[in-house]
């Protein structure tokens, strides 16, 4: 019973983190949206560059990495819920290459593109927003279904991916290089 608390609850401050983070970077891309509107003068490349690397955090989160796997194994309750979250991984992955074409595009036409590349970064929020409140379905969902043997799993495998980024951490702080 502890194991599946301490999973839930760092699946639960994991999810608060990706919102937060998310939110900043809405509010980002909303700012830089109103910015290439009026002026045009915005680094485009940096703001797709930051969308980028946020999609790349997603897809390492613990809910993509271990529970997802887990889920899959343990029920079909989550069938439908898990197939959705896979379309919107993989349309929010294809937006970000979206992104990164249309950017191209705007770089070599200029402002002829303007309104598709913020069309894209409006889509590209919502299918993060709509993820996000899934993956949170997927939460209670494990936690009604989930044996408690997967559960220990789950914790086992959070600890050890949390003693894997520690040292990391340590040996940055230690290497005299």
């Amino acid at each position: 019973m502890l194991t599946a608390t301490y999973s839930i609850v760092a699946l639960e401050l994991e999810q608060k983190k990706v919102r937060w983070t998310f939110s900043s970077l809405q509010h980002y891309i909303r700012n830089s949206i109103r910015h290439i509107r009026s002026a045009g003068g915005i680094d485009t490349e940096q703001l797709v560059k930051r969308i980028s690397q946020f999609e790349n955090y997603c897809q390492q989160r613990r809910i993509a990495v271990f529970l997802i796997p887990v889920l899959r194994k343990c029920t079909h309750e989550a069938d439908g819920l898990l197939d959705e979250l896979e379309k919107l991984n993989k349309a929010s992955i294809a937006l970000v290459k979206s992104l990164q074409q249309r950017l191209q595009l705007v770089l070599t036409n200029g402002t002829a593109m303007i309104e598709e590349l913020c069309s894209s970064l409006e889509q590209c929020c919502l299918n993060f927003y709509q993820r996000f409140n899934r993956e949170e379905e997927l939460v209670k969902i494990a936690e009604r279904v989930m044996p408690n043997e997967a559960w220990f799993g789950l914790a086992t495998s959070f600890l050890s991916q949390h003693n894997r980024h520690s040292a990391a951490q340590l040996s940055f702080f230690l290497d005299d290089d």
